[in-house]
């Protein structure tokens, strides 16, 4: 039986499996409000690490995954995970999404679906750089894959052709690296994250810039989003090939108007602790993905 599951709900089949990460196997506290909701619903629900190696994955009917923060460390793990999941349980988000969510290079489909993003050089994994973009203050050098600000270094402008681009080529050695101008509205406004539950935009806050959120108990407030900003995050989730259960689009304020910085279809705090009617939602969802509804 799993961290954070009653031993009731542990006697039956689970219609619902939120997937969390061995550093918090009984989820952070947006999942014990969300599995809490499920259970009103009258759904047997289990948290359980995405990579538990005794997990029956086909025990359940769906497997939601939330806060499974540590897939970018073990990377093909996680990818062959999804591959066998979805085979043997529906997932939430669906395994295509999942997989193209893991690599930030999905930034390329969005530029090319006209999405306004932070503008993005790509460096391709096994490669070596000769030469950077240029014309801007300072920088943000990143992995492809990855997250909670693991891996990534800011370059002042006169650094990213020698250090910086040393860097690229470390990175690169390993996977894909991504170059992009660093905005300072990161800091000063904070990023702004826009929440879409069943294709529908539920609420936004404000987070802080590289935040790790290690524990689920990121520094956020509630944000009312200006129409640019829901204009550009509905235009970013409606260039996705699917619909997914949930998802967080990433903004920052720029002279030029809101720019998308990532979004989030994996594992993103949805701060759900924020709005009930989300938690809600999201109960919905599920429970009509279990076949329940």
């Amino acid at each position: 039986m799993s961290p954070g599951q009653p031993a009731a709900a542990a006697a039956l089949a689970p219609d619902v499996t939120l997937v969390t990460h061995r550093g918090l196997p009984g989820g952070a506290p947006d999942d014990l409000l969300l599995a809490a909701a499920l259970r009103a619903r009258g759904l047997a629900v289990r948290l359980l690490p995405w990579n538990d190696p005794e997990a029956d994955w086909q025990a359940g009917r769906l497997a939601v995954v939330r806060s499974a923060w540590d897939y970018h460390h073990q990377t093909a793990a996680w990818l062959e995970w999804i591959a066998s999941t979805r085979e043997q349980t529906l997932l939430l988000n669906s395994g295509e999404l999942l997989r193209w969510n893991t690599d930030k290079r999905y930034l390329r489909d969005l530029l090319r679906a006209g999405v306004p993003c932070i503008p993005t050089h790509f460096v391709e994994p096994f490669t070596f750089c000769e030469t950077l973009p240029g014309g801007h203050p300072a920088w943000i050098v990143k992995p492809a894959v990855g997250a909670s600000a693991r891996g990534v270094r800011r370059f002042a402008g006169h650094e990213l052709p020698t250090e910086g681009r040393a860097y690229v080529n470390r990175l690169a050695q390993t996977g894909a690296v991504l170059v992009q101008p660093y905005v300072a509205a990161v800091e000063t406004a904070r990023e702004r994250s826009l929440v879409f539950i069943g294709g529908r935009f539920t609420h936004a806050f404000t987070k802080p810039a590289f935040s790790t959120g290690a524990t689920g108990s990121t520094a956020i407030a509630p944000h009312r989003p200006t129409a640019a900003e829901r204009e550009v995050a509905a235009a970013a989730m409606g260039a996705l090939q699917g619909e997914p259960a949930y998802g967080r689009v990433d903004l920052v304020p720029t002279p030029g108007g809101p720019q998308l910085m990532e979004l989030e279809l994996i594992e993103p705090d949805l701060g759900l602790r924020l709005d009930p009617r989300a938690v809600e939602a999201l109960a919905d969802v599920c429970l009509v993905h279990a076949g329940r509804s």
